[in-house]
């Protein structure tokens, strides 16, 4: 019932919307109402022929992000986006529903919901330089999107799974000159509708573009995070801990892309983040411990025609004080490695794509920094025969169909 009060408001918004904007025949101030979208099915089959986990009756595959249905053809997301834009304005509603709309939108969840706002914003252009938007969005973190349309690769990064993901607040671009612009901006915190202790984390990004077809971003965030959903946190969100000191925590994030040619397109991605009073450690004086974690990911893109391309990531990911997402599945103290090989076949214009895909994940993890996982698991069709293995190759396809 929620659901389908939800999805009746929205239309209603829009066509609102689209009335209004009809009335008006001046171009220069009537608004246009876009609906955009997309579907994205997989199957991926695990060559280890990873065990049933206990109260499932379908095995997944640890330490992936949205891909997890081993031997599944499975939904990835369904999306519906509806934008309302006039010459100074923009209004977003967009809606996402299917298996991975909780998994990017976890710290929306009330009631389990799994018909979610991904986004929910509005911009106003003040001058022709300077732009603010307030609401809830999609991170500037990062090199890959929630979205699998603008992704190359099918399955997402460590980096892109160790978040965040979108944030709620408000924030302000300036484009100094055609090459250069900052944003800042203050939200609730790392992946939360809702601010739970009082605090908010800052946001930023400097855009440098030194030559045509070459990008580069430097993106920041930090703050308490205190009591929130994401990790690094500490506490549970809205209760209170036994300390005094704040859970300041930030990461800096370089994600650049360089177009080389029309066929050929480079990429890169690193992170850094660290903090203190991070996590409970008993062997700390106050009981509280800093840390840190970080990685790097290179992209290889390469267009053999309009039908058919390639694109290439290899990728390193440590989390030594577990302190990400990664570490509930191989303990504290992991380092991760993936390499990931995905062909692209357009079909009607780049509407519909297939990707076919082959990927091998590496697990180290060390047991002497208190890790309770050995790296995956391999069963050869007898359970009584599985054992623990630090590689994890898989194979499979996914269908992408955008409008």
């Amino acid at each position: 019932m929620k659901k389908f009060a939800l999805v009746t408001l929205a239309s209603l918004l829009f066509s609102a919307f689209t009335s209004q904007a009809g009335i008006n025949e001046d171009s220069t101030k009537s608004g246009k109402l876009t609906v955009s979208g997309y579907v994205d099915v997989y199957y991926q089959y695990n060559l280890n022929n990873p065990s049933v986990d206990p109260g499932l009756t379908f095995s997944e595959n640890p330490g992936r992000i949205f891909d997890i249905k081993n031997n599944q053809f499975s939904l990835g997301l369904a999306q519906t986006k509806f934008a309302y834009t006039t010459e100074k304005s923009e209004v977003v509603v967009d809606l996402t529903y299917g298996p991975n709309s909780i998994l990017g939108n976890f710290g929306n969840v009330a009631g389990g919901n799994d018909l979610m706002i991904k986004q929910a914003y509005m911009s106003y252009m003040f001058t022709k330089k300077l732009n603010v938007t307030i609401g809830q969005f999609g991170t500037h973190i990062g090199y890959e999107l929630i979205d699998a349309p603008l992704n190359y690769n099918y399955s997402l990064s460590y980096l892109f799974g160790n978040g965040p993901f979108y944030h709620t607040g408000a924030k302000a671009s300036y484009a100094i000159t055609e090459t250069f612009g900052i944003m800042a901006g203050v939200v609730n915190g790392w992946d939360e509708m809702f601010d739970f202790n009082g605090t908010k984390s800052a946001i930023a990004q400097i855009y440098v573009a030194p030559t045509d077809g070459f990008n580069i971003y430097v993106n920041y965030i930090g703050g308490d995070e205190r009591n929130g959903y994401s990790f690094p946190t500490l506490g549970t969100p809205g209760a209170k801990i036994a300390t005094t000191a704040k859970t300041v925590s930030h990461l800096f994030d370089l994600t650049t892309t360089y177009q080389l040619t029309d066929a050929f397109k480079l990429g890169l991605n690193a992170a850094y983040g660290f903090g203190n009073n991070l996590k409970l450690n008993a062997a700390e004086a106050d009981g509280y411990s800093k840390g840190s974690w970080g990685g790097a990911a290179l992209y290889a893109d390469y267009r053999f025609s309009d039908f058919f391309g390639l694109g290439l990531r290899a990728e390193h990911f440590i989390d030594k004080d577990g302190l990400r997402y990664i570490s509930s599945t191989f303990g504290q103290g992991c380092e991760v490695s993936e390499f990931t090989l995905t062909g692209d076949l357009k079909f009607m214009d780049g509407h519909f794509n297939l990707k076919p895909e082959f990927r091998i994940d590496v697990a180290k993890v060390n047991d002497n920094a208190g890790g309770t996982a050995k790296g995956f698991t391999s069963n050869p069709g007898d359970p009584s025969k599985a054992k623990t293995t630090n590689l994890q190759p898989t194979i499979g396809m996914a269908a992408i169909y955008a409008f």
